[in-house]
């Protein structure tokens, strides 16, 4: 914290152009700090930086990393033998993780909100930012995801509430000292870090240690309830399952595909709400938002009117368009699903909703991490059996070596032969696009999915 009381000392990131590492950037110059960085590529964030006044050098080099920095900022991905940590360590340059800077922000808040969890994190802090901001509390937020409605991934508010999406790779969320956590569910993920689900378990209860006053549990979910087993303070439960949960989600139906349903807490009704996104997931998602809610003493009216408004994040079933030079309105839709339980998700709803318009779903996936699809291989192939019309992109690396028997979407595609016979394994973009073009048809949805650059993709298709 004596670096950030200090205004004249420039601050330098490390791959700058990542979602929360701009946001933590543009944050730090919009409050009047002397903000530099670098990235190994353009990109829209890049620009949107350099239209701030923030210098960024495309490439990572030692002479990025002058006498005048007095800390640097790396995130996950950067390593050791990084020329500009080098560097720093040479002159001396104190130097933090995202994840620290981040806990440091999240400390000067009355009331702090970590939203952790496999799936889910950013919805459910979108959502509740979203009910935060009816409600006139001028919540400061930090999502893994622009969020349309403020055409970013965070906003800097007062210093009454600051959520906080919190990401347990690599452990970074025990950089997080939050008074109110949330744990939304709990399955395997990660298999370059972490050896197995119980090391992940154990990872989330650590989390809930950091944390003060309350942990906002998901009580349908196994893991998430074995890991606050030990929690010391409040613990406050929401279901889809159980009515004994201090948060009970009853009366749901699908009228036109999305989910209505009525929240009760304590037994006694919170909030109606008629959300404008799909699937029982997101039914999860706003129980936890509401949960959120509920624990800060907002009234239930705020939780519809921000729920009952949302209409998703950034790259969460996001609809982008319809299909370039096309008249047959074939809709395009951009989602972040990049594990086996969230792609069986999004095949399910998106294939009930294609249906509802008398079209098909086309589905494309780029893999994303060679680890991931090689330890997570045979629950890939279970969920991309549902799949009506697949299309699978090469992986993507994220910086990894393939030591993992080489493996390739082709490996899935060779698995999924027979139980999804419209299955494709093409690498280019641009093929990819084409194929589309000449095969979708009226009414038709587009899915494109993936955590890397396949919203590459997506800008060719729109």
């Amino acid at each position: 914290m004596k670096y950030l009381k200090n205004k004249s000392s420039k601050i330098f990131f490390s791959g700058i152009g990542g979602i929360s590492m701009s946001a933590i950037a543009a944050a730090l110059k919009q409050r009047g700090y002397e903000v530099c960085g670098s990235d190994i590529v353009e990109s829209d964030s890049v620009n949107n930086l350099r239209s701030k006044g923030i210098k960024i050098f495309i490439s990572h080099k030692k002479e990025n990393i002058g006498e005048d920095c007095g800390l640097l900022v790396y995130n996950a991905r950067i390593k050791d033998d990084n020329p500009e940590i080098i560097r720093a360590r040479e002159l001396n340059i104190p130097i933090i993780k995202r994840s620290e800077m981040l806990g440091e922000l999240m400390s000067g808040y009355k009331t702090s909100i970590g939203i952790s969890g496999t799936h889910g994190k950013t919805s459910v802090t979108s959502m509740a930012s979203e009910i935060f901001m009816q409600a006139k509390t001028a919540p400061t937020f930090f999502i893994g995801s622009i969020y349309p409605p403020v055409n970013s991934a965070y906003k800097i508010g007062g210093e009454d509430y600051f959520l906080l999406e919190s990401c347990e790779y690599l452990d970074q969320f025990l950089n997080f000292y939050p008074n109110i956590s949330v744990i939304l569910n709990l399955e395997m993920d990660h298999p370059d870090y972490f050896k197995d689900l119980n090391a992940m378990i154990l990872s989330f209860e650590r989390f809930l240690k950091n944390t003060s006053d309350t942990a906002i549990i998901n009580g349908d979910d196994e893991n998430a309830l074995k890991a606050a087993r030990n929690f010391k303070g409040r613990i406050i439960t929401f279901s889809l399952k159980n009515p004994s949960a201090d948060i009970f989600v009853k009366n749901i139906s699908y009228p036109d595909g999305f989910p209505k349903f009525d929240i009760y807490a304590k037994n006694k009704i919170y909030a109606k709400i008629k959300l404008q996104v799909p699937g029982e997931y997101n039914i999860y998602n706003a129980a936890a938002a509401a949960s959120i809610a509920y624990v800060c003493g907002l009234d239930g009216g705020f939780v519809e009117s921000g729920l009952n408004i949302f209409r998703g994040a950034g790259r969460r079933f996001e609809y982008k368009g319809v299909l370039k030079n096309n008249k047959n309105n074939i809709k395009i839709y951009d989602d972040y699903a990049h594990h086996p339980t969230e792609v069986k998700k999004a095949l399910i709803e998106m294939t009930k909703i294609a249906r509802l318009n008398n079209g098909r779903l086309w589905y494309v996936f780029q893999p994303h991490t060679y680890s991931r699809t090689y330890e997570l291989f045979d629950d890939f192939c279970d969920a991309l059996s549902y799949s009506e019309n697949l299309i699978l992109t090469g992986i993507y690396s994220a910086t990894e070596k393939n030591n993992y028997n080489n493996i390739s979407s082709g490996d899935l595609a060779e698995r999924l032969k027979n139980c999804a016979p419209n299955c494709v394994y093409i690498e280019d973009f641009g093929e990819i696009a084409e194929y589309l073009k000449k095969r979708a048809s009226s009414n038709d949805l587009i899915v494109v999915t993936g955590a890397g650059d396949i919203i590459n993709l997506t800008k060719m298709l729109v």
